[in-house]
């Protein structure tokens, strides 16, 4: 059952690998309270999602990694990484999901949220900086979902500003010390150089995607050379300045498809796409599928929702 009471099964709306998340509010947030013995199969959604056990361990698969969380362990999983459950016979764990636009309303923060590999797993002993502040925040969040005080939604927001504010500076501050040899502190400056650099190119593309943006012209926004933001860029990002470009307008076409009646031309022009060939082509590699039937996908689970909660009214 959530935290507020309502008896729901965790996982609702599954088509195919697909999850489609009822919030069951406008807060655009769900935090589940879940004692089932019961496995739940490779699946995705676009919100991300936070697992953290009360009682007894937990075991997440991603990929091919398996992370086995103890009690009090904090599993982060990015929006579209797809991965399976599986619970002991006892035991809790708090399961919270949210809406990543939440986050995006910032720009600095929805480029820091890029940053973030697909899972992260803080624990006391491998994250004891950052485990804290967090650990803190997830208290913060459950008292106050579970307490429906007044202005809940905006201590909740905050709350998951500072823990993603804390997470994305260690990760990707971890990747500046990676990338430099120990005790080479001007490599070090140079990489926190770079990562400013890389940050200030994606916060650019966040705004202007829907423009005609070239890769010369961002880096000399930037103030780097076309060959050396290339590589730069690569390094911090794991994908291309392109892929990063495509991948944000993508987004920007799936919030259209969900939530207007916009036709697929339309949803395509506004989304920064030159033409529909070039969105069909670009939407199929990243969601593997057409975007008319990602739109009659996540329609079919929206008007389950917006059933269910018309019936609760």
């Amino acid at each position: 059952k959530s935290l507020q009471g309502e008896n729901t099964e965790m996982i609702e709306i599954l088509n195919g690998m697909t999850e489609t998340i009822n919030y069951g509010s406008s807060l655009g947030v769900r935090l589940y309270d879940n004692v089932d013995y019961e496995d739940y199969p490779e699946h995705w959604h676009v919100g991300l999602e936070i697992i953290m056990p009360v009682s007894s361990e937990y075991t997440v698969i991603v990929g091919k990694e398996r992370f086995r969380l103890m009690t009090g362990d904090i599993l982060v999983i990015n929006s579209g990484v797809v991965h399976s459950l599986l619970a002991p016979p006892t035991g809790e764990r708090i399961i919270f999901q949210f809406d990543p636009s939440l986050l995006y309303l910032l720009k600095e923060l929805e480029t820091l949220m890029s940053l973030m590999p697909g899972v992260v797993h803080i624990t006391p002993e491998t994250e004891p900086e950052l485990y804290g502040p967090v650990k803190t925040q997830m208290n913060r969040i459950i008292r106050e979902y579970d307490g429906e005080k007044m202005f809940c939604g905006a201590v909740v927001y905050a709350a998951l500003i500072e823990m993603f504010v804390e997470i994305g500076r260690t990760v990707t501050m971890r990747k500046v010390r990676g990338d430099a040899e120990e005790g080479d502190e001007e490599a070090e400056r140079r990489g926190g150089r770079y990562l400013e650099v890389v940050m200030k190119a994606c916060d650019y593309i966040n705004s202007h995607y829907q423009e005609k943006l070239k890769l010369e012209d961002v880096a000399a926004i930037v103030g780097f050379s076309k060959y050396h933001f290339t590589r730069v860029f690569k390094q911090y990002k794991n994908m291309t300045f392109y892929e990063y470009l495509n991948k944000k307008r993508v987004k920007c076409a799936e919030g259209l498809l969900y939530s207007t009646d916009m036709n697929i031309t339309d949803v395509a022009m506004n989304s920064g796409f030159s033409s529909i060939s070039a969105f069909d082509r670009t939407f199929k590699a990243l969601n593997q599928c057409a975007p008319s039937d990602f739109r009659n996908t996540v329609r079919a689970g929206k008007d389950i929702i917006v059933g269910e909660m018309a019936e609760t009214l």
